[in-house]
């Protein structure tokens, strides 16, 4: 279970469901752009520190194990996942970094960002940054109820 950005390509006249409908149902065969997935990396790093990074076939994937922050990178679609192991300070500080690094990602791909957990555009979403926070305590207050503990809470 986890916190979800995702990226894809929308028209302005685009709604998010025919957006993300549509990357859905793509199949490209086409590889990530190289240097847009550097640029990705490299933000990573600055933004998380240290990752580690999976190059296959069609894809391009990274994993900042500290956080469990992973990015997957396909030609068209991006998405960014956060486990919900935090809660409160440590939940912003986590939702901080992801959205930069989003922002990050849609200048270099071109993708526009997406946070379907506040049902946002990720610069709105990146905005009102107590929407995600309220969605990670709402998660943690949820294991704690059912005796799943994680590393923030456990």
């Amino acid at each position: 279970m986890s916190y979800d950005l995702i990226f894809v390509p929308r028209g302005d006249d685009q709604s998010w469901e025919d957006a993300l409908e549509a990357a859905a149902e793509a199949d490209s065969d086409e590889r990530p752009r190289a240097e847009a997935w550097n640029r990705i990396v490299a933000a990573a790093r600055q933004v998380l520190g240290e990752v580690s990074v999976f190059e296959g076939a069609d894809n391009y994937e990274l994993t900042h194990e500290p956080t469990g922050v992973q990015v997957s990178y396909y030609a068209d679609e991006v998405s960014v996942t956060v486990p919900y192991w935090y809660r409160g300070g440590d939940a912003r500080a986590v939702v901080a970094a992801v959205h930069r690094l989003g922002a990050v990602i849609e200048a270099v791909t071109g993708l526009s960002g997406y946070d379907p957990q506040a049902e946002l555009p990720l610069a709105e979403a990146a905005a009102r940054p107590e929407l995600a926070v309220a969605a990670f305590d709402e998660v943690a207050e949820s294991f704690a109820r059912r005796g799943i503990s994680s590393p923030s809470n456990g």
